[in-house]
């Protein structure tokens, strides 16, 4: 089921069934402890997890990444942190409305003042209505950026048409700077592959 990315870092996906396009999820090990990004609902998911580290969260990078955060946490009993919708700067009525159909009422909306498990930080992509996550030496990022044949895409680039560009030129004009920012040296993706190093090359 689980796919190393590192000594600590593991992932697992599957292909969306109505865009052909991979889905990824993480697990962060530290001292013992477990948090799940983005996580997808598979089966003997929960078991494994409690094998391999003592969960402690779940955290959902982009609210279109329901997946299986709000069930996960609810079976584990764990929070679930989900983006500040004023810092991701999306429809607060329809966002609350979403909140309220997937049952995330128990959700806590983090932002880059809340102190999240396991050391990570959180930063907001400007303009992207996402949020993305520091842990050690990588950056997490939902839809923002992703690995094709091991090189750096900026969302829609290799997914989605965009003849002219424009749209992933505004991706990596916000993302550009956070990368250089954190210092990251790799990338994990909630899409396509993750890249494990040379990521500050790379911009």
């Amino acid at each position: 089921m689980f796919e190393p990315v590192a000594k600590n870092i593991f992932r697992w996906g599957t292909i969306d069934g109505e865009t052909g396009v991979m889905m990824y999820s993480h697990l962060l090990l530290k001292d013992g402890k477990a948090v799940l990004i983005d996580p997808l609902a598979m089966p003997g998911l929960n078991r494994m997890i409690q094998i391999l580290g003592k969960p402690e969260a779940v955290v959902m990078t982009v609210y279109p990444h329901l997946r299986g955060c709000s069930l996960i946490s609810r079976q584990l009993n764990i929070p679930l942190f989900i983006p500040d919708i004023k810092v991701v700067e999306e429809d607060e009525t329809v966002t609350r409305m979403f909140i309220d159909l997937y049952d995330m009422k128990h959700g806590q909306q983090y932002n880059e003042s809340t102190e999240l498990p396991l050391g990570i930080r959180a930063h907001n992509i400007a303009g992207r209505h996402e949020m993305a996550l520091k842990f050690d030496d990588y950056l997490i990022v939902g839809d923002s950026a992703y690995g094709i044949n091991g090189q750096l895409n900026f969302y829609p680039s290799g997914i989605w048409p965009d003849d002219s560009s424009s749209k992933a030129r505004t991706t990596s004009d916000a993302l550009i700077p956070l990368i250089r920012k954190t210092g990251a040296k790799g990338l994990l993706s909630g899409h396509m592959e993750d890249i494990p190093s040379g990521l500050q090359e790379m911009v």
